[in-house]
This record gives structure tokens, sequence and C-alpha cells, in this order.
């Protein structure tokens, strides 16, 4: 066995096992608890319907309809009526007449007999019902419900009993009934004179359409005016298909139907030879548990693959009972194999998710080398003299150089350069533009030479897909800690050294900014933030649009920081996503609570350049979104200009997925970046939102007039609203509504204010309509 598995992945194949494992028993489970009998009804009604056909044409139901009850109106009839009909049918040429109409009470004596005798004569067949019914409420034993003696002794006796199912439908069909060790045949079998076992059942072939069955109303067959029938060689059903007479059954396909018209199907089923053998759910749930084991014993078929396979051999087992009904060669059930396929599915996925969440934490996403996290991991299991790292200077050019491909391509190839000075020749990812690595035993007595060889590597361009890079970058190094490293090659490139020893000198202030990020975590732990809101002004309609949401944090000691310090610390240390979701939340959940008196404001939600290329942060930013009652396009997500340009195929990838959620984007700070109109053209975005360099001195600068207008008209050749921030004096407003600005915000509409101010003033139609008369 060791063998057998020798090549192959080890962690994948008991990945695969334990999900088919886990998909057998789960099938099994569900199946023994009832689950999937409902669908495989309807995958047996869809196989009905594809299989459709109509009735033979030999049974023809003769039915007490509505109208006959209307002409004939003394129920129960006499049954010279009966008598009247089985002479009526025997003239027309009906080889055989059974009723579905209980005759098991006495009428006179006189109709008795004359029914009697129309039977005694009848050259036609004469089937008279019996019915298994309780001897009484009391006791368990059970009788048969005979026809009177009189009407018997020149006819056959055939079972109409019927056996509903646990949902109450009447989808099988028995060949028999035996009561007090009486056997007597279904009225079915009788009249298609097809045989079976007394106690088995079958399916009614609901793939007969009940409505090609030859149906004529009672009253019109007796009637003397009625129209001349030829009934030679077929076989007549007498029962009620009106509503008043009850008798009523539903099946799953047609639904409610008369119980004669269901009996006329069993008989039906009988006569086309489609009452087939059943193989019950065990062989399909085999066959499928064997192909997939196969597959995995192969140790050849990918995870993808082994997903394709189960969904083939679905489809397969589909297309195999809908052939093997058409040939009428058999049936068999599916329930069991579709659990097991179904379950298998989404246990693999679950298991390689989880795989690959686990081996995602010690993969740098943007280069699939090792990350800070498989560093700390090996460095806590065994010694290390030195780390050293390499930081990559003018990183921001080499941005707008790359996409991610390339990228990942470029750092594959610095890894592959530098792998010679490292233990192990693994190189680790830490942060965008650094890597690291332990230093090699070879070097540890020889550090500036290490170094000296680490720069020559670097020296000649690096290739990053089709495109030759020059590659700078400053080296740290520290026999402590991966942090240490880190800060190390900050201090070198600050300094302009080629490489540089962690300086302890360097560490308070960093420390200070640490203990300042610490205190941030904190506030955002324990919700002391506070998300405040500017109005944002309609300014062609002259009334409130809506709010941005914004951070204030106030420092106990510190006093108010303003969000140009807090918020670079943050995207610096990669945790400026918890400071999104709350604001976020918060903004969600204001938002939701006005909606009742101001329905269709809007509301502006800031994202991080640095969020855009998280997908886990995209995903659940849509999520909470999602998951308020609120219409989605009232909420705005305002990206930067310049946060879409530092990585545009991610950027596009991200608006993309939040432009389909329904949730609006807008291009913040618009006209402090070099983005063309092209390049706005791919975006996926609703507005754009104008600097506010630009707007609040416009009064003043006839240059920044020109560009305001010509920007407000360029947005909207290109169907964009536009929303300029920074009003704050009326001129400024004047010229904007001049312009055809759509939506203004600054200071001269409103400071930022709580959203208890907020909800007191600016929800207040009275506030609005006294603004509108100013």
């Amino acid at each position: 066995m060791k063998a057998i598995f020798s090549s192959f992945d080890a962690d994948a194949f008991y990945q695969f096992l334990a999900a088919w494992i886990l998909a057998l028993l789960a099938a099994l489970a569900l199946s023994l608890a009832g689950v999937g009998n409902e669908v495989e009804q309807q995958l047996g009604n869809l196989r009905a319907s594809l299989l459709e056909k109509p009735a033979s044409g030999q049974i023809v139901i003769v039915e007490i309809d509505a109208k006959s009850l209307q002409a004939i109106d003394n129920w129960p009839w006499p049954r010279e009526l009966y008598a009247e009909t089985v002479e009526v049918l025997n003239k027309a040429g009906a080889t055989q007449v059974a009723f579905d109409i209980d005759f098991s009470s006495r009428s006179t004596e006189t109709q008795d007999r004359i029914f009697a005798d129309a039977i005694a004569k009848s050259d036609a067949t004469i089937i008279l019902p019996t019915m298994r019914q309780r001897a009484s409420t009391v006791h368990a034993k059970f009788v048969e419900s005979l026809p009177i003696e009189i009407l018997r002794e020149h006819a056959f006796l055939a079972s109409v009993n019927v056996h509903p199912d646990n949902h109450g439908q009447l989808n099988e069909y028995s060949f028999g009934t035996t009561t007090g060790g009486t056997a007597r045949p279904s009225l079915a079998s009788m009249m298609a004179e097809v045989s079976g076992d007394i106690d088995q059942s079958f399916a009614i072939d609901q793939s007969i359409d009940p409505g090609t069955i030859p149906r004529l109303s009672f009253v019109d067959l007796i009637s003397a005016n009625g129209p001349a029938v030829d009934l030679s060689g077929k076989k007549v059903l007498i029962g009620a298909t009106a509503i008043e007479l009850g008798d009523r059954y539903p099946i799953s396909r047609y639904g409610i139907l008369p119980g004669v018209v269901i009996q006329a199907m069993a008989t039906e089923t009988l006569i086309q030879g489609t009452n087939l053998r059943s193989l019950g759910n065990l062989p399909s749930l085999f066959l499928s548990a064997i192909i997939l084991l196969g597959c995995i014993l192969t140790q050849k078929v990918s995870s993808a693959g082994m997903i394709r396979v189960a969904v083939g051999t679905g489809a397969v087992l589909l297309g195999l009972v809908l052939l093997a009904e058409y040939l009428h060669i058999l049936t068999f059930l599916n329930v069991q194999a579709v659990l097991f396929l179904a379950s298998y599915i989404l246990f693999q996925k679950f298991l390689t998710t989880t795989r690959a969440l686990d081996r995602s934490r010690f993969v740098n996403d943007g280069s699939s080398l090792p990350n800070e996290a498989a560093l700390l991991k090996v460095i806590a299991a065994k010694q290390f003299g030195y780390i050293a790292t390499a930081r990559i200077s003018d990183f921001k050019e080499l941005l707008v150089m790359t996409n991610k491909d390339s990228r990942r391509d470029l750092f594959q190839n610095i890894a592959t350069r530098l792998a010679f000075l490292a233990q192990d020749e693994q190189i680790f990812h830490l942060d965008s533009d650094l890597v690291a690595w332990i230093v090699k035993s070879d070097y540890v007595d020889d550090i500036p030479g290490h170094f000296d060889a680490a720069t020559a590597l670097l020296q000649a361009p690096v290739m990053a897909e089709e495109t030759r890079i020059k590659i700078g970058a400053a080296f740290g190094i520290s026999g402590e800690t991966v942090d240490k490293a880190r800060i190390a090659s900050e201090q070198a490139f600050a300094i302009g050294k080629k490489w540089a020893w962690h300086n302890e000198e360097v560490d308070h202030a960093i420390g200070q900014k640490h203990n300042l990020l610490m205190e941030l975590d904190r506030s955002i732990d324990d919700g002391d933030l506070d998300v405040v809101y500017q109005p944002k002004w309609d300014l062609s309609a002259n009334r409130l649009d809506g709010a941005e949401a914004l951070v204030r944090w106030s420092h106990p000691e510190r006093g108010l920081i303003s969000p140009e310090i807090f918020i670079p610390l943050l995207e610096r240390a990669g945790r400026i996503d918890q400071l999104t979701f709350l604001v976020l939340r918060q903004a969600l959940n204001d938002l939701s609570s006005w909606e009742s008196q101001r329905p269709g404001l809007t509301c502006s939600v800031n994202i991080s350049a640095k969020l855009l290329g998280d997908s886990g942060f995209v995903d659940q930013a849509i999520a909470m979104v999602n998951a308020t009652k609120i219409p989605n396009e009232q909420i705005v997500f305002e990206v930067t200009e310049t946060a879409t340009m530092a990585d545009p195929e991610a950027s596009l990838f991200a608006l993309n997925l939040i432009q389909k959620a329904g949730i609006r984007v807008s291009i913040d700070d618009y006209g402090t970046g070099q983005s063309t109109i092209s390049y706005l053209q791919r975006l996926p975005i609703s507005e754009i939102k104008l600097d506010k360099s630009f707007v609040k001195t416009m009064g003043t600068d006839n240059a920044n007039q020109v560009i305001v207008k010509s920007t407000i008209s360029m947005a909207h050749d290109l169907g964009l609203k536009i929303v300029a921030e920074g009003i704050e004096d009326q001129q400024c407003l004047d010229l904007l509504v001049k312009y055809g600005c759509d939506i203004g915000q600054g200071w001269h509409i409103s400071k930022p204010v709580t959203s208890d101010v907020f909800t007191a003033i600016w929800l207040d139609n009275k506030f609005e309509e006294a603004r509108l008369s100013a």
C-alpha cells in the first residue's frame, strides 16, 4: 500500500478519502431520516414530463360527472340505470365493463333484480368492486366489503383498495389485496389482464397523460338523444368524477384526480408494460461510490477533477434511469446517490478550502513565497544566527511598472538570486516591499561580505515577465527578532546606507508610535471611536442627499487626534480593515434608522487604498451591506484616485465586485492623481468627488474655476455624478450651482456632526424648508 501512494500527495489523498467517507455516511443518514424523498419524487416527475405519452385508448371512462348528477338528481341512482348502461355498452361492442361504485348495500328488490339480470345477460365481462376495511373503529380486524350476492353471481370481483404514501399521495398501486385469507386481484390488474404477486406494488406511470384517456358522460351514454358510440374491443371503467361525490386523491405530478381516473392510469400502466421493476436506491449509490473511490485510488484526479467526476456521475445516473424507463427495461432510485454526490462535493470543497486557508497562512498572496508566519515557524523550530532583510527602494515606481502577475514573477526571481545567501535557500516575503532570510552559517562571521554579495546579486536587472527592472535595496540585520531586522532595513534606508544593524536608539521614537497604535487598537475594540456625519447637499434639488461617514478619535490624554495621524498608522500596520468595518457597521445602523424618517438618503464610507487588494475585506464589506434592509445603492464606497492606480488590475476586480453588489463607487480626491479619462471610463463608478484643494479657492483662483467647470462637464459627459467637497463660503456654493455641480459638501453647508445631531436637525423637514427659503 505504501508503494501505491509513494508519488501521491498524502494530504490530498486523505482529504478526498475523508470527504468520501463523510459523504457516504451523510447519504445513508439522510436517507434513513427520509430526507430526499421529495427530491426523488420531483426527479420522477421530471422524467415523466420528458417521457410523456398518451394513453393506449383501450380504456374508456364513463364518468358520473356533474352534468350527469344534474340530469339525474336522486342520488344514489336506481340500479336500473346501471343495467341500462350495461346494455348500451354491450351494444357498443365493449368487451369489459368495470364499476368503481359501491354495491355492498341493497336497493329495492326490483332494482337489484333488474341490474343482476343485465349482468347475467352481458356478453362483456362485468367486474364489480370489493373493499378491504376495518370491521369497526375499535377493532383491528379487517373485513372485505362485497357487492350484494345477487349482483356478484355473474360478475368478477376486483379490489379497489388504494394505498396513499406518507405524504397522502397515491403514487403506487398494488396487484391485489388479501383479506381474511382471501386474495383478490386489483381492479387494474383484472382489467389489464396482468397478474403479479398479490401483495406487490408498482409505481403508477405518471408519464401517461390522464387527459388523453377517452371519457364519456354517463348521462350522454344512456340518453336516447346521445351520440352513437363504437366501443368495439374497448374496456370500460365506470366511476365518479363529480367533486360532490368525493373519491379524489392527490398524485405527485398531476395533483388531485378522481379515483376512477387513477384506477384507469394504473390499468394503462399495466397495459403499456411500464410497471417497471425497481432496483431501489442501493445500485446507484454503490455505483457512484465505487466511481469516486476508484478516482481517488488512481491518484490521478485533482480536486476540481473530483468535483467534475461527481457532477458527471450524477448526470450519467439521471440519464441512465431516463433511458431505462424509455426502453421499458427497469427503473431505479437516485436520491441516495444524489445525496452522496452532493455531500461529497460539499465536504470536499469544505476540506479543500480549509486546507488552502491553512496553507495560505504561511504564503504571501502576492508572490507565492513563504511569508512572515512561515519565517516565525522556522525560527521557533530551530536555532538561528541572524535574520537579514532587504527593503526594495522606489517600490511605488515599481507598482506602476508592474501588475500583479509580473510582480509575482519579479519576487520569485529576486528570491532565486538571494537564495544563495539563505539558510536552506529559503527567502520569505514579509511586507509588500520587504523580503527576509536567515543568514547562511557560511556568512555569520562576515556580515559585511554577506551584504556585499547581496548587493552584487541584485546589481543586474531582474525580470518581471517580459520587463527588465533595476532593483535597489537597503538591507537590515538583527540577531534577535524579525521586527528588529525589519526596523534595521528602514534605518539603513533612512540614513542612505547599504545595510545597518538594528539600532536601539531609534526604537524609542518608533515605540511611541507603537504605543499610540496599541491605544488605537484598544479604542477600536472597545468602540471608543466616534463616527460623525458631514451632510451632502443636492445642489440642483436644493435638498439633503445624504452624508459622508467620518471617524474621530478623542484620546483621554492627548485630546482630539487627527485622522491624518492615526489612519496612516493603521494602514502601515495592516490594521485599517477593522477601523473601516467599525465605521461601515455604524453607518449602516444609522442609515437604517434614518430610512423610516427620510427614505432614500445615501451614506458614503471611505475605503483605504490598501483594502482594495484584500478580497477577504471586499467580500465581508459587501456581506455587511447585503445584511441590511436598506437598498444597496444607498451605500457609496469612496476610494481615492491614487488607490485605483496603485494596482489597476486588483482595483478593477474589487470595484467590479462592489458595483455588481449594487453598491455605488465614488472616486475621492479627484484631480490629485494622474488618471486619464480613458482610465476612468474603465472603472465601474457612479460619481467622482473633486478634491477640496480645487474647490475651496475657486472663488479667487481663475485656474481652479476652469478645472472645476471642465471636470463637472467631463463627469456629466461620462454619465457620472460629481460631488464637490471643501465648500467654505456662499460664493463657492453659487459658482458650483451655476456650473451644474450635482452634490456639495463642506463647512459652509455643515461641519461633521454626530448621529444624534444629524437626526435631530438634518432629518427635520422644517430645517430643510427653512434652508430652502433662505
